[in-house]
């Protein structure tokens, strides 16, 4: 088995940084000065002839090998780049070819327009520390732009055909106004704050936005698909408003909720008394969201109850429920008409493209370098004493003047490679950037026994990166201990005897890439690298993750080993949606050692759900891992290395996530008692914990009492999911003392929720006599170890005073570790048919009764209920949604089927409703905890004279969004099922009609809800 123990060891040498300076220089002092010089009408920002260097106000020879010959801003970045000038003379000037360097400041002046259409793969193909922009910054290309940690102005920025890869160092734009065309700005992880201003979204486009962020105007075109999603995690007990005048919404815009601490539970709108309308999210925590200004498009009526739809890569979605009047086009509405004007004045600034430069150029030439020559231990970054600057020729540059600020460090000088230690040092050292500073050094090299500690912090009035660079090479010890946001550039090399620690930092740590050539090794400490939305590449080496770490991967990953530590909740997600093949297993090349009950394995960004996750040995001791999906295509891991006692489950459960995706974990729900629990044995009670193989306990057969022997004791350690339900979260079931009658149990008894209680002459699973008085789940357990006590034959044995079931091998017994030092193999898997001393009772017309018993006895008790009974309703909410996105609402509903005008152009919807959990809106005593939508019958299309039965859904086994098929003539969605409807007829008009066999009760968690129902 592998030794994953050094993953914890992770103190860096240079950890107590009272020492080190803290506090934030700005190497901004505006002596240097780019400014443009070209024609007055623009032309290509690559031409060197356009530009002039000052410094200030004097002109700086550019002649020098420096400046590779070609003196454009990236060719010196110590220096403001102005675009325009006072006399307001419009300009546009085109950024075509891609250049990774990023300049310290951007000006762009009234009447001038910076269009940028660079495209490239590897990081930024434009890049500032930060802008003010007063004329105009058109982006138009799919690849990432930096627009840095400070940003001002009142200008205007159109982001075109790009999705999510334009960056704001801090998360904020300030005034001015946004236009998203066919784009998406932030993301889940990174939501941007929009303060104040106009924000204009139209052609399929998203904002991501932080709660009270966005400005106070927004347009949404009404013609086409577009989404505002905004971050709960801060909302407050008073709810929060939103001071935001929303216009156009109609049926195709979408409210969108991030996945945080709480999911939405009702969305209401109420008319206003000017005709507007509030929109009112109500979060199942009991706070809210409201906008209470939302002006409708023209033609249109909101329904007063909107349907909320589970997004998997983002959190939920507020969507038009139906009930609405409709206009058939908005193409002629005069707010459609100007967005349409602004995305065609966009396209077409600048003129072809193909008369600017694309050539790239590196100004990575090494001419200048910061070497350390402080203590030869190393020291203090952001001591100047520690550093001397050399030119190309090797000599002592003056750094006394007036451009260093008094402080000569390397964000002073940044046209110069910064050198930790040298090639072939043999002294440890250790240098510590503890202060802040987003100027981004042009290259940094780590060397042989060298350590940089990065530990700065940014404060609450701070923006941007702590720490940045453009690239970097690592032959030593690179650690980066904060939360705050570190930028390690597009060029990156951890050779092989370099390390990079992350620890306590929670997906800041950014590769403009998204990837990382890994030679050596990566540690992830209390740390996530990667996100759903910008999964990391990682190119050989080894990672190392502990402590709750998170990583996010492409699949098909050339990475050599990744060890985690089984003590602690690690999860290694791979995203699935974009790069999974579609016609064969992807198999994942990597060794995993030291799996354990704690390791999860994600599969993030799936439009199609997981159905499987399956454990087989290898012929060397270790497994593989195979993740099919309800598409049919499989994600493998075929090199798993399990920890020490460890053997996983046959088959692993699949959870969903949320926010990221799915997570495979240990699937071992076994029935098992925890840590106190006191077993009868012939002596008296005694702990389950005290037991070991060969013990006798007490079994009672027949209603006598006999003894039999411990064949086999078994233990593990559960982690509970704390952001799941209580019945999927993995906490313990409580029977509290005399819950069942009068010394039964005599004490409070914890098993798990799969433990079976003897009553009646059956097993009950425990989870299904849950009332939340007498029985319940005690969320005080976020982790306990469990123990499972197996006799030769399954047995009712007594814990605590009560009958109780023994341990039955149903094909888990490889996730638990035998107590004791004698080894017993076990037998043959068995079943509750063959096997079991009673039989397992879960049929409804049993349990129930059972249950009502022991609720009677609680209430009759003066026991509160401690969960709290939700309001239910019928109306299952059942719309349609396009592969565009556009809601199509439900016309009517006849002898049973629910009727939809379909357009012509459309050939595959989806079916979108609320869902239930039966054993929760039913009661536990029933055993259905499928998520359910409606059970759909016939389905038939009437199009254009034809009549067309649609049966995909009860033929196809692995259609997206669909249940397990219980019956040949019908089937449940999960609330958000895909059907296809085959060739349509040219401009033709269906309707398509739904047989709708069964639906809900649906939990409504508010009264608001539960009256305006009726009218979804």
């Amino acid at each position: 088995m592998a030794d994953t123990s050094n993953v914890n060891d992770a103190l860096p040498p240079g950890s107590e940084t009272i020492q080190y300076n803290s506090d934030e220089t700005s190497f901004h002092n505006r002596d240097y000065a780019w400014r443009w010089v070209g024609p007055a009408t623009g032309g290509d920002w690559s031409d060197p002839s356009n530009w002039v260097l000052s410094d200030a106000g004097n002109p700086v020879d550019t002649t020098g090998a420096s400046f590779s010959g070609c003196a454009i801003p990236q060719s010196e970045q110590n220096a403001d780049v102005n675009v325009g000038s006072s006399d307001n003379t419009p300009s546009v000037v085109v950024s075509n070819a891609v250049l990774y360097n990023q300049i310290r400041s951007l000006s762009i002046w009234q009447n001038s327009t910076l269009k940028i259409t660079a495209q490239g793969d590897n990081g930024n193909v434009f890049a500032t520390a930060g802008v003010e922009n007063y004329g105009t910054l058109i982006i138009d290309t799919p690849s990432k732009v930096e627009l840095g940690g400070v940003t001002a102005g009142d200008g205007t920025l159109t982001i075109m055909n790009n999705d999510g890869n334009v960056t704001f160092d801090d998360g904020q734009l300030n005034n001015g106004t946004l236009n998203l065309i066919n784009s998406s700005l932030g993301s889940v992880t990174s939501p941007v704050t929009v303060a104040g201003g106009t924000i204009n979204l139209q052609q399929d486009s998203t904002l991501v936005a932080n709660l009270y962020g966005e400005g106070s105007t927004i347009n949404v075109d009404p013609a086409t698909t577009n989404t505002l999603y905004v971050n709960d995690r801060y909302s407050n007990d008073s709810g929060s408003v939103q001071g935001v005048t929303i216009n156009g919404v109609s049926e195709n815009t979408h409210f969108g909720i991030l996945s945080g601490s709480s999911k939405p539970a009702a969305a209401t709108y109420t008319e206003n008394s000017d005709g507007s309308y509030s929109l009112t999210i109500t979060l199942d925590n009991g706070h809210s969201i409201t906008y209470p200004t939302v002006n409708m498009a023209k033609g249109y009526t909101p329904a007063a109850q909107a349907t909320i739809v589970q997004d998997g890569s983002k959190g939920w979605l507020i969507e038009d429920a139906g009930t609405a009047t409709a206009p058939a086009s908005y193409t002629t509405s005069d707010l459609h008409q100007q967005m349409a004007s602004t995305a065609a004045a966009a396209a077409s600034a600048g003129g072809d493209t193909s008369q600017y430069s694309t050539n790239s150029v590196s100004y990575h030439q090494h001419d200048g370098s910061w070497r350390w020559t402080g203590p030869s231990t190393g020291g203090d970054w952001y001591d100047p004493k520690n550093w001397t600057l050399y030119d190309d020729q090797g000599h002592v540059v003056d750094t006394s003047d007036s451009s260093f600020s008094g402080n000569a460090v390397p964000q002073s000088q940044q046209n110069a490679d910064v050198n930790v230690g040298y090639y072939g040092n043999t002294t440890p050292n250790t240098v510590v950037a503890n202060a802040p500073s987003y100027n981004q050094i042009r290259s940094l090299s780590v060397w042989q026994n060298s350590t940089l500690e990065i530990t700065a912090q940014g404060g609450s009035g701070y923006s941007g990166y702590v720490f940045a660079t453009a690239g970097f090479e690592n032959d030593g010890t690179i650690v980066i201990n904060t939360p705050s946001q570190v930028e390690l550039g597009g060029v990156t090399m951890n050779r092989d005897d370099g390390t990079i620690t992350i620890m306590n930092n929670d997906n800041n740590v950014v590769f403009d890439g998204n990837s990382v050539n890994n030679g050596g090794t990566i540690n992830l400490i209390n740390a996530t690298l990667g996100s759903v939305s910008d999964p990391i590449w990682i190119n050989g080496g080894t990672v190392n993750l502990s402590q709750g770490s998170s990583l996010f991967l492409n699949p098909g990953e050339s990475i050599n080993t990744i060890n985690v530590d089984p003590n602690s909740v690690n999860t290694v997600y791979v995203e699935a949606n974009g790069y999974l093949h579609n016609d064969s297993t992807n198999s994942q090349g990597v060794v995993i050692n030291g799996v354990s009950a704690n390791t999860h394995f994600g599969i993030s960004g799936v439009s199609s759900a997981p159905t499987a996750a399956t454990y087989t040995p290898n012929n060397d001791g270790s497994y593989t891992l195979t993740i099919t999906l309800a598409d049919g295509r499989e994600l493998t891991y075929g090199n798993i290395h399990t920890a020490d006692g460890f053997v996983p489950a046959l088959h692993a459960s699949l959870v969903q996530d949320g926010s990221n995706g799915w997570i495979v974990e240990d699937s071992s729900n076994a029935p098992c008692f925890l840590a106190g629990s006191m077993i009868r044995t012939p002596e008296g009670d005694v702990a389950v914990e005290t037991l070991r193989l060969g013990s006798a306990v007490v079994a009672f057969v027949n209603g006598e009492a006999i003894e039999r022997t411990v064949s086999w004791i078994g233990r593990a350690h559960k982690v509970a999911r704390t952001g799941l339900g209580d019945a999927e979260a993995g906490y313990p079931v409580r029977i509290m003392k005399d819950a069942i009658a009068q010394g039964v149990p005599y004490k409070d008894m914890l098993v798990t929720p799969e433990h079976c209680l003897f009553i009646n002459g059956g097993f009950i699973p425990a989870r299904m006599l849950v009332n939340g008085r007498s029985v319940i789940y005690d969320r005080a357990f976020a982790a306990y170890d469990y123990f499972h006590v197996e006799t030769a034959e399954h047995s009712v044995i007594m814990a605590d005073g009560m009958l109780t079931e023994s341990y039955l091998d149903t094909g888990n017994r490889r996730s638990f570790r035998q107590e004791g030092t004698v080894v017993s193999l076990g037998g043959r898997e068995r079943n509750w048919n063959d096997d079991a001393a009673a039989p397992l009772v879960v049929s409804r017309e049993v349990v129930e009764p059972v249950f009502r018993e022991i609720e009677a006895r609680a209430i009759a008790a003066g026991l509160e209920n401690i969960i709290e009974a939700p309001a239910l309703t019928e109306e299952s909410g059942l719309h349609l949604v396009t592969s565009t996105g556009q809601t199509i609402h439900l016309v009517r509903t006849a002898n049973g089927r629910a009727m939809f005008m379909i357009p012509s152009d459309v050939t595959e919807v989806r079916l979108v409703s609320r869902t239930f959990r039966p054993s929760e809106t039913v009661g536990p005593f029933m055993d259905d905890r499928r998520q359910l939508g409606v059970l759909v019958g016939d389905v038939t299309l009437f199009d254009s004279g034809d009549t067309i039965r649609i049966d995909q859904h009860l033929t196809d086994a692995g259609l997206a969004g669909w249940d397990v098929q219980d019956d040949a003539a019908a089937r449940w969605t999960n609330g958000n099922a895909v059907l296809s409807l085959t060739a349509r007829q040219p401009n033709s008009l269906g309707m398509l009609a739904i047989q709708v066999l069964a639906a809900g009760p649906y939990i409504l968690a508010s009264e608001g809800e539960a009256e305006t129902a009726h009218t979804a």
